[in-house]
């Protein structure tokens, strides 16, 4: 058996035993997506982390900030673009199907934006906002953070998401977003 092939039957074994891992903690999770509150909050929270509020924060910053505030909307545009490219080609590669569709008693409440999982979008895009801001407006840094963390869960509370997938988005995004913060204040300088 070839190399590849050997990796290949490794990396569906592991990712099988991990998904098998994760539903524990799914499962609790199914119990509470019948409080309609919570269902609300987790649904508004991903929504927010489609773009409205990244185009909110940015057009405010951008009307009533100074130099540093506008630099701030550039790198997060640069981060933005970064990390969709970067989950794109992840999830087309890794190829890890949502949990939903394997394991059949857990639901989905919201239409994912794409086939696959791993890494999540909205966490990897959001932790990269926050990485940037945290960076270059280290003021602001909780807001964008519990913004990440809230878009993070959501994404799990859902059923969108394993919480490894969310996890990897995290740390990749916020790895990203303060290499691009740290860049911009390089140029500034």
């Amino acid at each position: 058996m070839q190399v590849s092939q050997r990796l290949r039957l490794y990396g569906a074994e592991f990712s099988h035993r991990l998904n098998r891992t994760e539903i524990l903690v799914l499962r609790p999770l199914s119990r509470l997506k019948k409080k309609t509150s919570l269902r609300f909050f987790f649904t508004l929270c991903s929504r927010l982390g489609d773009g409205p509020l990244w185009a909110a924060v940015a057009i405010t910053l951008m009307l009533f900030g100074q130099r540093r505030e506008r630099l701030a909307v550039a790198a997060a545009s640069v981060t933005a673009v970064l990390a969709i490219s970067a989950f794109c080609n992840l999830k087309k590669m890794v190829r890890r199907r949502r949990p939903f569709e394997l394991w059949p008693e857990l639901t989905c409440l919201v239409r994912p934006p794409d086939r696959y999982s791993f890494p999540s979008g909205h966490t990897m895009t959001a932790f990269s906002m926050y990485g940037t801001f945290a960076i270059l407006l280290p003021g602001y840094g909780w807001f964008f953070g519990v913004a990440a963390v809230l878009i993070g869960l959501s994404r799990i509370f859902l059923g969108a998401h394993y919480p490894s997938d969310v996890l990897a988005g995290g740390v990749l995004g916020v790895v990203m977003g303060h290499l691009v913060g740290l860049a911009a204040l390089f140029c500034i300088s």
